[in-house]
């Protein structure tokens, strides 16, 4: 390793100069070294080139120390000359370069190898890439792991950047290839921190085996704390099979006198029969559990083990081995109870209620047992029948919990279907009532439409009395245009304030009545609803703030058909107008025969068809009311919009709580060990709180 050290750290340099006894600077005595050995008729430059590229790298002139390494030399200087080469190009900071060299190294040896790992390792921490810096520091742990700080520096490295499945595994392999307390001390320490969570108990069984052979107080160490680790994980119950099946098959290791493994033996098994489990999921591990549990207690101190067996053994039986119950039995005669293997009764009452109130049972289980004032203050014996009464009590409510919940099924069905009946009332009511106020609105809009399609040209052919055979003819149009338009104007100012009005009141008191007679019928159907509930739950409130909005929009468009722009009668171009434009004009300039224009204008007042200026004049009004009548449909949803989402919500928690009691009872008859097994360990530690105490039994 010392030639293999002048290699690394470069100094091979040095032992050439102290060879030769030659003085001055390194370069100045490889330089004459270098020029007598040039002066040989065979001269070998290999050692000397090799030494002269260290001082180069030593001093920085990295360009010099390459060219060399890259002369010809001696074939085992020729893979390290590479690695300095690399490392030169690392120095420049060609980290690329530098990273093909040294893969590029071939070598026997196996310091060389590892590095160039570790150059290899380096280089990557520089560039920050930590997937290939893992890959080759474990590379080189897996090759050479007792290189000298190599585990070291992988631990700290990961440790570094947090990555503890990777420092979990070389301690773990460390462990277990050197059985290093050091290595078992940093893989405890990894394990009390919890980064042993997303790993299988069993993994740490290699090493658990090995240190059950080769040292108990510290397995018993390790495994507490794997234990605590693995407690309040999901892969508690692996754990406990893991422990139990390495104890069981090491049985021949476990005479020792074990001072914390007892104690954890006994918690896990007041939590394995707190009814948190099935039976079918806990039996077989608390075989082991229960066997290796007796045999790591002292005699003198086997007395809860004992009484745990024979408790097991009674209550679900043909499970444990007969020369384990035959030495339980024998520990429980022959043993004499300690107060610190009491069990206290409270507890297990507490328990039994906890599980009761989980399942809805509680106040029956309170009014079934009555319970005594002061229970901690009650002898052994009483706490036992209560415990008793209390099991036999909630073993008889199975029956009865069952009929409640087909009861409860029932009853969500019935109303269910009085919920789905009522949502189709409602629906209905909806339907007639678009239908009704729709079509009478339709009716409303018709018969104002045709009220002012009648009466309207009669007023306007009304305007004929203001001809007279003396009337100035060249100015008649305009005088008719402007009594026609006073016409219009006083024909709406009295259409809209009398008969528009008169008729959209007419309209909205029968939408009133109609709204009122459904608001009553939702109302009806609430009392009816809550009845069945049992309590005023449903409020089938509708909107009434539709009737207000539709009254508004009216009034709105009532006003709106007010304002009117002038009509030019006499500007439409047709036949007869521009017959009498052209005559009033010629005769009126003449002002003769006064009579022809006379009875021309009277007959065209008279006569002419005034549906076109009707028309113009109703169509923005028109257009008002259709719209209107078309928001109709969407009002009366919005009326009945909360009545029918206060069902649907109704309907939607009727039938998830339908769907949980169904799925509940079949889950009981499926799955009846669900109910009957927490029930049957409450017994179990009964019998055993029984056996503890010296309480008679009688089964």
């Amino acid at each position: 390793m010392t030639w293999e050290n002048e290699r690394i750290h470069k100094c091979y340099y040095q032992t050439i100069i102290n060879e030769s006894k030659k003085q001055g600077s390194a370069v100045k005595v490889l330089g004459e070294m270098y020029m007598e050995e040039m002066e040989k008729q065979t001269p070998n430059l290999s050692s000397i080139r090799f030494a002269q590229g260290e001082v180069y790298f030593l001093h920085q002139d990295y360009e010099a120390a390459i060219f060399k390494w890259q002369q010809p030399l001696e074939e085992e200087l020729i893979p390290w000359a590479e690695k300095n080469i690399a490392d030169a190009h690392m120095e420049l900071g060609l980290l690329d370069d530098a990273e093909g060299l040294y893969q590029q190294v071939v070598t026997s040896s196996l310091v060389l190898q590892t590095e160039v790992l570790l150059q290899l390792f380096s280089l990557y921490v520089q560039q920050s890439n930590h997937e290939k810096a893992v890959s080759v520091i474990k590379e080189a742990v897996t090759l050479n792991p007792d290189y000298p700080n190599l585990t070291e520096i992988a631990k700290a490295y990961f440790e570094d950047r947090n990555d503890w499945d990777h420092a979990m595994e070389l301690a773990f392999g460390e462990a277990i290839r050197t059985h290093s307390i050091y290595w078992i001390d940093v893989l405890s320490g990894y394990v009390q921190k919890g980064w042993n969570a997303n790993r299988q108990p069993d993994y740490f069984s290699p090493l658990l085996i090995h240190l059950l052979q080769m040292d108990s107080a510290r397995f018993e160490n390790f495994t507490e704390v794997l234990w605590n680790s693995y407690k309040s994980s999901a892969y508690y119950l692996d754990w406990l099979h893991v422990i139990n099946q390495l104890l069981t098959d090491l049985q021949h290791d476990l005479p020792f006198v074990w001072e914390k493994l007892p104690d954890l033996y006994q918690e896990a098994y007041f939590e394995l029969i707190s009814g948190q489990f099935l039976i079918n999921d806990i039996a077989g591990l608390l075989q082991l559990h229960l066997a290796n549990w007796l045999e790591i207690t002292a005699e003198s101190d086997a007395f809860m083990s004992a009484t745990a067996i024979l408790a097991w053994e009674e209550t679900i039986p043909s499970m444990l081995d007969v020369e384990v119950i035959g030495r339980a039995a024998y520990l429980y005669e022959n043993a004499t109870s300690h107060r610190q293997d009491r069990i206290n009764g409270v507890q297990i009452f507490d328990s039994i209620q906890a599980w009761a109130t989980k399942e809805g049972l509680y106040e029956s289980l309170q009014e079934a047992i009555r319970p005594m004032e002061n229970m901690e203050a009650a002898s052994p014996e009483k706490m036992y029948e209560v415990i008793k009464t209390s099991i036999a009590f909630l073993l008889e409510q199975r029956v009865a919990l069952e009929k409640g919940m087909e009861e409860d099924i029932h009853w969500n069905e019935d109303m269910l279907a009085m919920l789905e009946h009522t949502h189709e009332q409602i629906g209905a009511m909806e339907q007639k009532t678009v239908a009704y106020m729709t079509d009478s609105f339709h009716e409303m809009k018709d018969s104002l439409t045709k009220q002012v399609y009648t009466e309207l040209p009669k007023q306007l052919q009304q305007s004929a009395s203001i001809i007279q055979e003396d009337s100035d003819f060249s100015t008649i149009q305009q005088d008719l245009n402007e009594e026609m338009n006073r016409r219009i104007v006083r024909f709406m100012n009295q259409f809209v304030n009398n008969d528009v009005k008169h008729k959209v009141h007419e309209w909205l008191d029968g939408c009133k009545r109609e709204f009122r007679e459904h608001q009553v019928a939702c109302d009806e159907l609430s009392h009816a609803l809550n009845q069945q509930f049992g309590e005023e739950k449903i409020a089938l409130q509708c909107d009434g703030k539709v009737l207000e909005d539709w009254q508004r929009d009216l009034e709105r468009i009532s006003r709106g058909s007010l304002r009117l722009q002038k009509v030019n009668l006499f500007n439409r171009n047709t036949a007869s107008q521009l017959l009498l434009k052209g005559a009033g004009k010629l005769i009126g300039s003449f002002s003769k025969n006064n009579d022809m224009l006379y009875q021309k204008y009277r007959s065209y007042v008279e006569n002419e068809d005034y549906n076109q200026v009707v028309k113009d004049l109703l169509d923005p009004f028109l257009q008002q009311l259709e719209f209107f009548e078309g928001s109709i449909e969407w009002d009366v949803s919005r009326f009945f919009s909360q009545p029918l989402e206060i069902i649907k919500v109704e309907m939607e928690h009727g039938e998830a709580e339908m769907e949980s009691h169904t799925s509940a009872l079949q889950k009981m008859h499926e799955n009846p060990e669900t109910y009957r097994d927490p029930l049957t360990l409450f017994e179990l530690r009964l019998y055993q709180y029984a056996l503890i105490h010296g309480i008679r039994v009688d089964r």
